[in-house]
């Protein structure tokens, strides 16, 4: 008999299923179990390593992969490719290659798959260069009550869920090629169904093949959050020559901008610290997408004069130091900014160490809702992993970007 307890992880918890101490010595999962981890696993499926539902699709699978023309090989089950420094090999369910393409691996996923099993073989195959797709069966996709383990490999496809049923075989067969049955999910539930070939799947070089992104963030509602804000600074600068205080807040465009914020500071001196940092995050981005606009003072002849002036004022200004440096080293100012910026920014850091502006801070999470490409981490990581990034958004030398992220229009 097994109970649900949890384990904290960093700030959150998680759930785990656990036996209570001094019992469960007779489950073959059990630390103190003699079985290996295969023997338990066939211990499953009466002995086999496999069900006939598995095995049934594995065979289906190499038919199918041996239609097109650019085959070269296939294996089921048959090949053990070894681990490296002291990790486990694999027996995978599919392997094959066709010309002109990665050697690939295809893993059919029954409902009760163990989920440690799914993070280990996609780390596994991506460290061997072989893209890896998971073939669900036993649940439809289309379901609320998705087992753990399947949610977890349709996230890792970005939201795809692979299948291979009658409507994929026979397209198969017609194409001369796999098709796959792809549901693309958003939000928990199926918003378009594809009959897709293999070779038009994505193969990224980090994470799991997919047909469409549907964890791409939408980067044109990033630019129309920020637009409101480029608006009511430009208004603030028009009426106050670029010298603006907390009784300007009351203007309607600044008001307007501080309504669409999910969380806006109410006080009237916070909502001016907060404008004069998004003043001054966005006149550094300007500069980072090569269209320099100073959007803080009355004219500031770069955004290295802009942010030097920024923290010499002290105070809340200067506890803004630390995420000003985050914002430096995550961008194309990185390169672009003279090196005494740096300098000014670990002297500003210095100076109030334990009240800088970091992640939690309504101030960071501000920013994090306006430019999430460079402050929030989930939607930075997936435009990384998707080689997505905007150019201003990376410290990265590469090609120059026509994207300015930060005009209204």
């Amino acid at each position: 008999m097994v109970y649900v307890s949890e384990k904290p992880k960093g700030t959150r918890r998680y759930p785990y299923f656990a036996h209570r101490q001094g019992e469960g010595l007779g489950c073959p999962w059990h630390p103190a179990s003699k079985l290996s981890s295969d023997e338990a696993r066939a211990a499953q499926y009466k002995g086999n390593q496999v069900s006939a539902a598995h095995e049934f699709l594995c065979a289906e699978l190499a038919r199918l992969v041996r239609l097109d023309a650019r085959f070269q090989a296939v294996e089921i089950d048959k090949t053990y490719i070894a681990g490296d420094d002291g990790q486990g090999g694999r027996y995978p369910d599919v392997r094959f290659r066709w010309e002109g393409l990665p050697e690939c691996v295809c893993e059919v996923q029954l409902s009760n798959t163990f989920q440690p099993e799914i993070s280990q073989r996609g780390i596994f195959y991506e460290g061997k260069g072989m893209p890896l797709v998971w073939i669900l069966h036993g649940v439809e996709p289309r379901l609320e009550n998705l087992p753990s383990s399947f949610r977890d490999v349709i996230l890792r496809h970005k939201n795809n869920a692979f299948a291979l049923d009658q409507e994929a075989v026979a397209a198969s067969e017609r194409e001369k090629t796999l098709v796959l049955k792809c549901f693309l999910l958003n939000a928990g539930a199926v918003v378009e169904t594809h009959l897709v070939r293999f070779d038009a799947l994505t193969f990224p070089k980090r994470g799991l093949p997919y047909f469409r992104n549907m964890l791409l963030p939408d980067m044109a509602a990033f630019r129309a959050r920020r637009r409101p804000w480029i608006e009511a600074l430009k208004a603030l600068k028009a009426e106050t020559d670029g010298n603006w205080y907390a009784s300007h807040m009351g203007l309607p465009e600044v008001v307007e901008a501080f309504n669409t914020l999910p969380a806006a500071p109410q006080d009237p001196e916070a909502r001016y610290d907060f404008a004069r940092l998004v003043a001054i995050t966005m006149t550094l981005l300007s500069e980072a997408g090569g269209r320099y606009q100073d959007l803080v003072y009355r004219h500031m002849p770069n955004a290295t004069a802009a942010l030097n002036t920024f923290l010499s004022r002290g105070g809340p200004q200067q506890r803004c130091a630390e995420v000003l440096r985050v914002l430096v080293d995550r961008t194309a100012l990185v390169s672009i900014l003279r090196p005494t910026v740096r300098e000014a920014i670990g002297k500003a850091i210095a100076m109030e160490p334990d009240e800088q502006v970091r992640p939690h801070h309504p101030f960071y999470d501000g920013l994090s809702w306006l430019v999430p490409e460079v402050f929030d981490e989930a939607v930075r990581e997936e435009l990384e992993q998707s080689e997505a990034l905007p150019g201003w958004a990376s410290p990265l030398p590469r090609a120059v970007s026509t994207e300015v992220a930060l005009q209204p229009a």
